[in-house]
């Protein structure tokens, strides 16, 4: 007849039946959440690149309602596996490595920018900037309403742009720079800057 084992060894078969039990379980949980990087988006499909040599193609890219982007060359990513199952992933947030996508923010600023130069931000002073990539154009379309003064540092025209949205410096295009009024004496002068 064998002995009866020890309670030493009674303890220590029982954590390895449970460490037995529980390791894939913590695998899982491991895996739940990992950084990646994106190198492909089409379609709110991303393909990403995880842990050493371990990619997925076709999956799920989450963003904010309202929001949506396409980034541009690799860039850096966070990304849920449901379960743990790397056959289940979600990403779930994304972030800029393009050094053309560095906006300069204050505690408290937002901004909205892309790797192409444009951004809106919106300052902690309340007031809100626009900027377009140097020398293009901010194009509205629809009707503007502006409660306020406008005030610009370059010349103001109407009725110079168009359908294609391509400047036009011819008629009908007023500007008020150059803009005159037909008067009983002949046209007036342009006005004078400044007055």
């Amino acid at each position: 007849m064998g002995r009866n084992p020890s309670k030493d060894e009674c303890e220590r078969g029982e954590e390895m039946i449970t460490e037995r039990l529980l390791n894939p379980i913590k695998a899982r949980i491991r895996l739940m959440v990992g950084r990646a990087l994106i190198k492909a988006c089409e379609d709110g499909k991303v393909n990403i690149s995880l842990l050493a040599d371990e990619t997925r193609e076709d999956v799920d890219f989450f963003q904010q309602y309202g929001f949506t982007s396409r980034p541009k060359g690799t860039v850096g990513a966070v990304a849920l596996f449901v379960g743990g199952s790397r056959d289940n992933g979600v990403v779930v947030a994304s972030r800029g490595e393009d050094k053309d996508m560095g906006v300069q923010l204050e505690k408290g600023e937002v901004a909205m920018h892309s790797s192409f130069g444009s951004s809106i931000i919106l300052k902690k002073d309340g007031s809100i900037v626009i900027k377009s990539k140097t020398g293009q154009p901010v194009r509205v379309e629809g009707d503007v309403n502006v409660v306020g003064s406008v005030m610009a540092t370059a010349e103001v025209a109407a009725l110079c742009v168009d359908a294609a949205g391509k400047f036009v410096d011819a008629a009908p295009a007023v500007h008020l720079s150059r803009h005159m009024h037909a008067s009983a004496v002949g046209p007036t002068s342009p006005p004078t800057p400044g007055t």
